[in-house]
């Protein structure tokens, strides 16, 4: 459950309210990521420069809400401190994540708060340069943090069964240029880990292995899984 008492969280709260004052048929949800997710829900000492939120409409005017509020990313709550309204390009967890997200109405408004596991794969895919050795510090402090509050957790089998749904991200980018997310993986797993990670037999392999079981299955047993998820109603 989310501390709406910490700093993010009072930061948010006043933003949603503000956003419910000028924009009471707004809907759509709100998903809060980045360092203010770890914040809200584990340390609230762990703070970066902005609350990271990703929308997927009305960007510009809930830009200009939160300017107006004393919020922007240069706002007056504290010094440089405040909230950054991203696309959904910016955040890419893994597929699954809203499976295990939490949600809750707040102010009116729907928000998201995915899981810690998918808070720290998305921030593997930060941009590296081509002379960076290991992973941001700010990152791999993160992992770290979280794995101090949460008796190990990730282990290196809880990402690795989530990096396998992930293989999309370990493709070449298409201009040819550095896959940032790989790269940054790699490193993690050899500094927080102490693991060299095959990323070939450990993760490429195991996911074209699952989808070539599921391409293998005759549409009629799909379907028959897919119907036993139903609830039975009376």
């Amino acid at each position: 459950m989310p501390r709406w008492d910490t700093l993010a969280g009072r930061v948010l709260d006043a933003f949603f309210a503000g956003v419910q004052e000028a924009m009471p048929d707004y809907h759509q949800p709100i998903t809060i990521f980045g360092s203010a997710a770890v914040q809200l829900c584990l340390d609230e000492d762990c703070t970066s420069a902005d609350v990271d939120l990703m929308v997927l409409t009305e960007s510009a005017r809930l830009r200009q809400i939160a300017k107006s509020l004393g919020l922007g990313c240069s706002g007056t709550v504290r010094p440089t401190y405040g909230v950054q309204i991203c696309p959904p390009q910016l955040f890419l967890p893994t597929p699954h994540y809203l499976q295990r997200a939490y949600t809750e109405v707040r102010h009116g408004l729907r928000v998201v708060l995915p899981h810690l596991q998918d808070i720290l794969i998305a921030k593997l895919h930060r941009a590296r340069t081509e002379d960076q050795e290991g992973l941001v510090a700010k990152d791999r402090r993160a992992f770290q943090r979280v794995r101090e509050l949460c008796s190990g957790h990730p282990t290196a089998e809880d990402l690795l069964a989530d990096l396998i749904q992930c293989e999309p991200y370990f493709r070449l980018p298409h201009d040819g240029g550095l896959n940032s997310f790989r790269l940054n993986v790699e490193d993690l797993f050899s500094s927080l880990y102490e693991h060299r990670l095959d990323v070939e037999g450990e993760i490429l392999v195991p996911a074209r292995t699952a989808e070539q079981s599921l391409l293998r299955h005759p549409k009629g047993t799909v379907t028959e899984m897919l119907a036993s998820l139903q609830p039975m109603r009376d």
